[in-house]
Order: C-alpha cells, then structure tokens, then sequence
C-alpha cells in the first residue's frame, strides 16, 4: 500500500515536472523568436509554427481583431485556415467559440462541437476546439484557436499550456506592436536618436542621425559615441556618467558638439534618458537636435544687441568729443590763417592733424550705430579690393616678417564673380586688418590664402591663416567691441568694426577656427549696388558775396570759432546762446543763412530749423552738430534743413557751403 502511494506520488511528481519543463521550452522559444531581427509578420509565423509542432496540432489558427469594428482577422500565418473560410464565417466577439472566447477572456475545450450552440462552421468535420484569449493589460487583441478532426484531441493540461502561450504571445505581439510604432515615429523624427550601451557604444541609431554624422548607419552601429565629439563634448559625457554612477542626479538636456564625417563641428541639443532592455542592462537613448544655425542666429542677435548698446555709449561720447575737437580744430585753423611763423605753423599743423585724427577715431565709435541710418551702397569689384589690400600690406607680411627672420606666404585664388554692394575704402580696411591680424597669429610664419567666390545671389571672400587659432570661447567673442587677446599692442575695435562695416553693407561675417589649427573669416556680400561715386571734400574756398549768419548754439566756445572764423572772410556774424535766443534774434533781424546746432536745451535745432522756414521758407539753414553721422534723413526733410555739418568741421567746408547756399537763393 506504502509503496504504491509512492509510487503515485512519483508519477503525480514527473507529471507537475513535465508539466513546467513543457511550459518552459514553449516560453524559451518563443521568447527566442520574439528577440530576433524579424518583422512582425515573420516573428509571429515562426512562432505560431513552433506552436503548431509542439502541440502536434492539426490546424492552428491566430485571429486578430480590429478594435474598431469588432471583427476578426485572420493572420497569414495560421496554419490549416483558409482566409477565404474565415471570412465567409463573418466572425466576430461574441460569435463563434472564437469571439465567446474574446468576449469573456476567459480559455475554453470543447471536446465535441457537436454538442456546443456557439460553435459556427463550414462542414469542415470539425470535431474538438480549443480556444485562448490574447489577453494584455486587461484587453483582449485576439485568440488563438486549435481544431481537430478527431474527438476529445485535447487535454485539460493542453489547454492550460495553450493558455499561458496565449498570454506570452499577447506580450509578445503588443511589445513588437509598439516597438513597430515607436520605430516608426523614430525614423520620420527630425531629429536624431540613439541608443547607447556600455561604453558609450551605439547599438542604434535612426537616419537622420547618420545623416547629421554624414556616415552610413552600418557605420555608426557598433562604434563609440565619443569618437564623433570633441575634446570638451567627451569631457562632458564622461563627467555625466560618472556622476551617474555615484548616484547623482544629472540634467536631462545638454549641449555638445558633434564632428561630421568631413570635419565639420555641429552644435547639438542632446535630451537623453536611461531605458532597460529585454536582458536587463542598462542603455541611454538620447535624441539630438541640430541647433547650430540657432546658436549662430543667437550669436549674431546678441552680438548686434551688445554693439548696440556701444553705440549708444559712443554716441553720447561722441558728441562730446566732438564738440572739444571742433573747439581744437576751429581755433588751430584760424591761427593758420594769420601766422607766418614756420615754427607755429608746424605747430599748429600737428594740432590740426592730430585734432583730425581724432575725429575719425570718434567716427569709427559712431559706426556702431550708423546701421540704423540709411548708407548708399556702391558697386564694388571685389578682386580689385582684395589685390589692393595685399599689396597694402605687402610690408607687414613679406618685409617686416624677413625682417624677424620667418616666412609668411601668401596665396591668392580669384574667381571671377559679379560687384557686390559696399564702400571700396571700408572694404578694403576691413580686409588689411584681417590680414594684419593673420600675420600676429602666425609668430613662427605660416600661410595667409585669400579667395573670392560666388554663392546664389552673394559674393564671398575668404581670409584665412595657418596660425594659432582660437578657443570656441575667443571664437565666440572675437566681434565684440573692446575684446583682445593683446591687451598692451590692440584696442580691441579692428573686428568689432569690421563686423560693423560688413553689417551696414547688409552683408555677413563668420569665423571658423580652431587652436592649432588656423582661423578663416568668411565675408558674405550682396550683389549690384549703385554705379555712383563719393564726393570727395573741397579744398580750395570759393569766393562769394558777404553775407548776414546767424549761429546758434549752446557751447560757448563753439560760437566763438565760428565767428571768428566766418568774419575773417568779411561775413557778418551774429551769435545765440539757445534756440529761444536764436529764433527771437531772427524774427528782429535780418538774415541770409543759419547755422544750428542740434543738441540745445528746451528748443532743439530741429525745432529751430521748423521755426525759421515757417517765417522764411527760403533762408537756408545748415545744422552743425556732434552728431551728423547719425541725422535721420527723414526728419532732416520734415524740418526743412538744407545742409548737415559734422563737428569737428573743417572751415574751408563750412565757407563753401555758406557760399553756395547763398548764391543758390533766389
């Protein structure tokens, strides 16, 4: 008796064994399968032929069912099924063993269908079915279905190893569903993603990723992400990760810079997240946004936001600075009208000459603001510029260089491109500096290559040198104004202005550079301009009639040069200390001309000159001011002024104008 209860116990044991051994090898292959490189079709045919040869099963059918309508689908790879026979069935939950079984989610052995009223078929002699949901997260996506020709064909034990293939194929499929899903919205992203393993080692990347790279995919799989970053971006994720594993909490969002395929550097968004895989390790999946042209809009925004901040300072200084300057000027002039002395004429000579470039220092401080006035824009041969400013330079770069013993070539490339609108001198300021600049950044000699080229609608030249190149953070910087690597030897104005100058031709500028490695400015200009020549200045004074001037203006001195000086060629010259002054002066007198100045407290001189052509729209009216460069042309129309005169002036200027306004008077 005891030996047959053990004997019980043994087989009920072999029989639990067999049982879970079963349920084990159908998982393991299913989930072997599922793991594998097929699509979805492919993943769920294999699977369902593993099934349909462990079982040892007659016919083995997958139906899914559309959430829309209800009905059932049957999927290619049932086996035994005929998609046609299906489909006359109109199967659908709640009909059919088949959709009892989806609408209860509930398994179901009908060992003679004969005998059950939910079974629905087409003379198939059918006997036995054997039914299990497709169950996950509390909804059922579809069943599968066993048949057999033969009676009783299947056990209960059958059915509870059908049943829990059924739920891990529910996993399966939905996980697949999903991935398919997410792959999908992944490869039409705009941006670029991957996926990380140890090592920083890419085990996946989208397209738009190896496009960014400018690699193949097969490429970038398998390699090291940090291969494609430079030396700060490396720094970046190795600090991250270590910080990770110290169990420190770290931005989701980052910046780095990735290296192309062609060694081009693109500044990237990264936003990364840390995911887990079927085998338990740890991946990063990270998406990258290419925010370079950003960064360089926001570069160029913020660099016109800080020059305009300068030109508001300058632009108050300049003022000032000029008024002085007028005061130095005016008065050396007038002394150089009435001495012969040869020693106080150099004298005042040196005065004049350094009072003058003065003035044009303050010019250059009021370029930063110039860009909101309104500039003509000529046509420009752009090669012709470029060979002058080389042989402008010629003794910088070639003599003085051989003169410290090192050698600096110099190439040039000309294609043949269209004008470009700009100013010739300004231009050709900006492209001697740069080169003056590449030569400092080469102490131990090197190679300055110049090339003009065309892009769409554009000019482009290019400067570029062989030297020591610049930080990302220098690079950044180099347009500000007052920025310098050389403190002692540069104001730090050559680039800001250069960037001024190239922003008031509606043109671009761009650095490249890297330490060790050289630096390349690239100008970008537009095509055509106006065929039109600068007037230069008049030298000699022309004789005219004497005339009756009024000068209005706050600063004393001012008044008192242009006095003096215009009653040295007989005018007659009367002065205000304001604008009410003035304007009661010119209702009680007669005058033939006015001269003004802007800046006045309580009457400005745009209101003076609004006042005076109200009384005498034919007196002309010249205003003298520190500020000229910056007179909107606008309101100089609406004010009736007929002439601007930029202090510190020049008086054979002033004389000449005088002159002409009065002998254009009717």
């Amino acid at each position: 008796m005891e030996r047959d209860f053990d004997s019980d116990r043994m087989a009920l044991l072999y029989e639990e064994t067999k049982k879970r051994l079963d349920e084990l090898t159908i998982l393991y292959e299913m989930t072997k399968i599922s793991h594998s490189a097929l699509n979805f079709d492919q993943m769920l045919s294999e699977i369902t032929k593993t099934l349909y040869d462990f079982f040892n099963f007659e016919m083995l059918s997958v139906l899914l069912i559309d959430q829309t309508t209800g009905r059932f689908t049957l999927h290619p790879s049932s086996i035994g099924f005929s998609a046609d026979a299906i489909e006359a069935l109109h199967l659908r939950v709640g009909k059919g063993i088949t959709g009892w079984v989806a609408e209860d989610g509930a398994s179901l052995l009908v060992n003679d269908v004969r005998n059950d009223p939910r079974y629905i078929g087409n003379g198939e002699c059918v006997l036995s079915e054997m039914c299990a949901p497709l169950g996950v997260g509390g909804k059922v996506i579809g069943v599968i279905d066993a048949q057999s020709q033969r009676q009783n064909a299947f056990s209960n034990g059958d059915l509870q190893l059908f049943e829990t293939a059924g739920g891990h194929l529910a996993s399966i499929i939905e996980n697949v569903r999903s991935e398919e899903r997410y792959r999908t919205v992944v490869e039409s992203a705009l941006d670029g993603v991957l996926v990380m393993g140890e090592g920083f080692r890419l085990t996946y990347v989208n397209e738009r990723l190896a496009e960014l790279l400018g690699f193949q995919r097969e490429e970038l799989v398998g390699a090291e992400f940090l291969d494609f970053l430079d030396e700060r971006s490396r720094q970046i994720l190795t600090e991250r990760s270590l910080l990770r594993q110290r169990g420190a909490e770290v931005p989701p969002r980052y910046e780095i810079n990735i290296l192309r395929k062609n060694g081009e550097v693109r500044n990237v968004e990264v936003s990364s997240t840390t995911i887990l895989d079927y085998h338990g390790n740890t991946n990063k999946i990270a998406f990258l946004k290419d925010i370079t042209e950003k960064r360089k809009m926001e570069e160029q925004l913020f660099q016109a936001e800080k020059l305009r901040a300068v030109g508001e300072m300058a632009s108050g200084v300049a003022h000032d600075f000029n008024n002085a300057l007028a005061i130095i000027l005016g008065n050396a002039q007038l002394l150089l009208l009435g001495t012969k002395d040869k020693e106080q004429v150099d004298a005042l000579k040196i005065i004049e000459k350094v009072a003058k470039d003065g003035a044009q220092t303050v010019r250059r401080l009021q370029e930063f603001t110039k860009s909101k006035v309104r500039q003509d824009l000529f046509k420009m041969d752009i090669n012709a510029i470029v060979k002058d400013a080389v042989e402008i330079t010629r003794p910088k770069w070639r003599d003085e260089a051989q003169g410290r013993g090192i050698h600096i070539e110099m190439i040039t490339h000309f294609e043949k491109v269209p004008h470009a609108a700009g100013n010739v001198s300004e231009l050709r300021e900006v492209i001697t500096n740069m080169v003056f600049n590449a030569v400092e950044a080469m102490p131990e000699g090197g190679r300055i290559e110049i090339r003009t080229f065309q892009e769409p609608e554009k000019v482009c030249i290019q400067v570029s040198d062989t030297g020591l190149g610049m930080s990302e953070e220098i690079r950044k910087k180099v347009f500000e104004p007052f920025f310098t690597t050389k403190p002692f030897t540069n104001t730090g104005l050559g680039l800001s202005m250069a960037y001024g100058i190239i922003k008031r031709f509606r043109g671009e500028i761009e650095v490249e550079s890297e330490p060790g490695r050289g630096t390349a400015f690239t100008i970008s200009l537009h095509t055509g301009g106006e065929e039109k020549e600068d007037r230069g200045p008049v030298e000699t004074i022309k004789q005219g009639r004497e005339a009756r001037i009024l000068v209005i203006d706050d600063e004393e001195h001012v008044r008192g040069v242009l006095m003096r000086g215009l009653s040295q060629v007989n005018h007659q010259v009367m002065t205000a200390k304001n604008g009410e002054e003035g304007l009661q002066l010119f209702r009680e007198k007669k005058f033939d001309i006015v001269l003004t100045d802007l800046g006045m407290p309580n009457v400005s001189g745009w209101e003076v000159c609004k006042a005076i052509k109200r009384m005498s729209p034919k007196t002309p009216v010249g205003m003298i001011t520190g500020w000229g460069m910056e007179i909107d042309e606008t309101k100089k129309e609406e004010s009736g002024v007929d002439f601007v005169i930029s202090k510190p002036f020049d008086f054979s200027r002033i004389l000449n104008l005088v002159t002409e306004s009065i002998e254009h008077r009717p």
